[in-house]
């Protein structure tokens, strides 16, 4: 499992934390992989990490409580997908599967493994269609589903495929043989291009299913509604809901104030000790974390706010992410796919247009439009 990373892509959200550990509703984006690989019958995972990788370690533990056992090889240096794997050699004298950690999916692996074996495979990649394959690697398959090229991110006019990468691999040992020890290698740069180069048997497996990289905001947004909406219904019997309307799926934690007028469409997650003043509406795909404040007649559409961030009234967020400790001022807008740097504090009237990224600390004067 590939968790060394530095989520550059994600920025400001990952100063403080991998990408991995980045919160959707009551987890992080690392536990649901190993959860869901846990409930397929493994007992074994290899964390590769790097930066900021004690706040893995600290978390995840020796993985008990997950019900598998989780070792971390020691990483001084990042060495790219394949050299992480190779720094993990001793561990691997049988068939393995390598998952990205910042990959949220329900590819049956399974599945996969079955067709591997079948195919008497060296390596065997999960590829999936998707409607712009240029954002991503891309995969040509031949008779039996053999793997006939790649393509790193082409232009749209030469894709000869809309199969991508997932970077979901099923693995024989033989293939460390090809990865040098203690540099920089990658998978789809560098091995699966050698073994082509040998002839030796590479397949695709066509996988169906969801599947996101939330190492970009957008994979992360996706990642999100779709966790979302898998929440179960859960009201905290200490939370004052009595006055808001509520439809749909929402989980709704301790001590948490939903004023008079207040609607909520699930999915919709809130945590503990928040207050959601009048009128406010939040709809699908909003999470909410600890302690956060919404001011009357605010309205969060797929908006994504960490913990103890304090909205005031007229604020508009459209899936967009807020770090902790922001303060957002009344009649505010904030487009799609910004990211908000913890700290910030941003005046009254603002319009932070799509894809904006601010810095932690940052101050936005009343007033002002941000494009870029």
């Amino acid at each position: 499992m590939l968790a060394g990373g530095y989520g550059t892509r994600l920025r400001p959200l990952t100063y403080s934390r991998p990408k991995s550990m980045l919160p959707i509703g009551s987890k992080p984006v690392l536990q649901y992989i190993v959860e869901s690989v846990a409930q397929l019958g493994s007992d074994e995972i290899i964390v590769t990490t790097n930066y900021l990788q004690e706040q893995i370690k600290d978390y995840f533990g020796d993985g008990s409580r997950f019900g598998v056992k989780l070792r971390y090889p020691k990483e001084d240096k990042p060495l790219g997908t394949a050299g992480s794997v190779k720094n993990a050699e001793k561990f691997l004298d049988e068939t393995f599967a390598v998952i990205q950690g910042d990959n949220i999916t329900d590819i049956n692996i399974k599945a996969q493994l079955a067709f591997h074996r079948r195919k008497k495979a060296l390596a065997t990649l999960a590829v999936i269609g998707v409607e712009q394959p240029w954002k991503y690697g891309v995969v040509n398959l031949g008779k039996g589903d053999r793997v006939i090229s790649f393509e790193e991110k082409p232009s749209p006019e030469k894709c000869q495929s809309n199969l991508v990468n997932t970077g979901l691999y099923v693995l024989e040992p033989d293939v460390l043989d090809m990865i040098p020890r203690d540099m920089p290698f990658d998978f789809a740069k560098d091995v699966f291009p050698r073994i082509l180069d040998m002839k030796k048997p590479l397949y695709g497996y066509r996988a169906r299913g969801f599947w996101t990289d939330v190492g970009n905001v957008e994979g992360f947004l996706e990642a999100s509604e779709w966790l979302l909406r898998k929440l179960s219904h859960s009201i905290s019997p200490t939370a004052d809901i009595a006055q808001a309307t509520i439809k749909g799926t929402v989980s709704i934690g301790d001590e948490t104030i939903l004023e008079k007028g207040v609607r909520i469409q699930g999915p919709v997650y809130i945590e503990d000790s928040c207050t959601i003043h009048k009128d406010a509406r939040l709809e699908p795909g909003t999470m909410v974390k600890r302690g956060v404040s919404i001011g009357s007649l605010s309205t969060l559409s797929g908006a994504l706010v960490f913990d103890s961030t304090n909205i005031h009234s007229k604020v508009i967020l459209n899936r967009c992410i807020l770090d902790e400790n922001c303060e957002v001022g009344s009649n505010t807008k904030i487009d799609p796919s910004a990211i908000i740097g913890a700290g910030c504090k941003i005046g009254e009237n603002v319009v932070i247009g799509s894809g904006v990224k601010l810095e932690p600390g940052i101050t936005v004067e009343k007033g002002k439009v941000i494009k870029s």
